[in-house]
């Protein structure tokens, strides 16, 4: 038996549940954890909390990628900026409505023809700078984070590591992030991708970035081969295998 840990189950229940779900979840991870042959985790941050919390050792096996994106032509005519997840799950909803609410009412001062483009559905509200695709194939959604001003990522909270952020990374786009949101990635070099500690400087950086947008893109796509190299599905297979 082999138990692929994508995230802490726990660790959410704990956060977004009631006591007793949260009581059960880690009773049945600790089962989990403790009957499977081999466990596995996403980082070595979920390494050393699944050691800390369960007492377990288990098997690297990051989240991998297998990315063949060709650049093609701009779907959409405003500038934007980027956020990726359903509106129904809890983090993701604080996120979305931490743009709405503090992000995009300040930059919009600056920038009043800035767009906020969402993809992963469950968002009803209307505003007028959303631009909402709800779910979209995978090669138009790496369009559309490729011809972002940046990808932005103001999570609060965090378990595993996110997927469509390293994907990001590995076709070049631009991402800014708080620590929880690119928490368990090993990043090539800061800047970009941007770390936030709070998200009090979200504002200022993107701001940052669209102005310095050609300059900054060109060093993401510099760094996009260390991504596609990192996080390989080939790669992180055989290693595992092995």
């Amino acid at each position: 038996i082999i138990y692929i840990s994508h995230s802490i189950d726990s660790e959410i229940r704990k956060k977004f549940s009631n006591t007793f779900i949260y009581i059960f979840t880690k009773y049945l991870e600790g089962l989990m954890f403790k009957y499977a042959d081999i466990a596995t985790s996403v980082s070595k941050y979920e390494k050393n909390k699944i050691k800390n919390i369960y007492n377990v050792n288990t098997v690297l096996y990051p989240n991998a990628i297998n990315v063949s994106y060709k650049i093609k032509k701009k779907k959409i005519k405003e500038d934007y900026i980027f956020y990726s997840g359903s509106y129904l799950y809890k983090p993701n909803k604080n996120a979305i409505d931490y743009l709405n609410n503090k992000i995009m009412p300040s930059l919009l001062k600056k920038y009043p023809k800035l767009k906020l483009v969402l993809t992963g559905g469950g968002f009803k509200k209307k505003y007028p700078w959303i631009i909402n695709k709800n779910i979209v194939p995978k090669n138009d959604l790496y369009n559309l984070i490729y011809h972002s001003k940046c990808i932005c990522v103001p999570l609060n909270f965090g378990s595993g590591t996110r997927i469509k952020i390293i994907e990001a990374l590995s076709i070049g786009a631009i991402v800014i992030s708080s620590i929880k949101g690119i928490e368990g990635i090993e990043i090539n070099k800061k800047n970009p991708p941007f770390v936030l500690k709070n998200n009090g400087k979200f504002i200022n950086t993107i701001d940052y970035v669209v102005k310095n947008n050609k300059i900054i893109k060109r060093n993401s796509i510099k760094s996009k081969n260390y991504y596609l190299k990192k996080y390989s599905m080939k790669k992180i297979t055989n290693n595992f295998l092995k």
